[in-house]
């Protein structure tokens, strides 16, 4: 995988982003709405990165993560995941994660619509999903903003250390991409 936006490379893991996954990995702002905890162990990271990196593109039943970097400089500033459903090909869930240096600059908004492109027109995927804690506000309002359509809202749904949160389910349709967020 490797897309070029404005100011973004959307590619696969390399060993030299380790220190970077790492730091955001382990920050407590960034982690607090991620499935795990701190600290994040390095052979976690290491492990989790060589698992990356060889992979090409998203396969039914599995994630794959592909890193965001800047363009001028290539240095990892997030993630960007894809899995597609094992019992339906052409459904597929994202999530992503971002290092709180890099918040509020339009990074998440620049790039989704670069891989919803790849799923729905090279893989032909019908449904894209999403989630995210209800809490999170910066993840609803980028889906929202992309387009994503909230279609649920469970109620301490999810259980994360201990606690029961609250999730928003977002989607988006193939036909809603095409006729209404292509290319804007």
């Amino acid at each position: 995988m490797y897309i070029q936006t404005e100011r973004l490379i959307l590619r696969n893991f390399t060993d030299g982003d380790l220190d970077s996954f790492l730091e955001y990995h382990n920050d407590p702002e960034v982690a607090k709405y991620q499935g795990w905890g701190i600290p994040y162990p390095r052979e976690d990271a290491v492990a989790f990165i060589s698992s990356m990196k060889e992979r090409v593109a998203p396969r039914q039943g599995g994630w794959i993560q592909f890193a965001i970097a800047l363009k001028d400089t290539d240095e990892l500033v997030g993630d960007l995941g894809c899995y597609i459903k094992e019992d339906d090909v052409r459904q597929a869930r994202i999530g992503f994660t971002l290092s709180s240096k890099h918040w509020r600059k339009g990074y998440m908004t620049e790039v989704i619509p670069h891989l919803l492109e790849y799923l729905f027109e090279d893989m032909d995927v019908h449904r894209v999903v999403a989630d995210c804690d209800t809490e999170n506000a910066a993840s609803y309002r980028t889906l929202e903003k992309i387009g994503f359509r909230r279609e649920a809202h469970f109620v301490e749904s999810y259980l994360d250390n201990g606690v029961y949160t609250s999730e928003y389910h977002y989607g988006l349709l193939q036909r809603e991409w095409r006729e209404n967020l292509k290319g804007r």
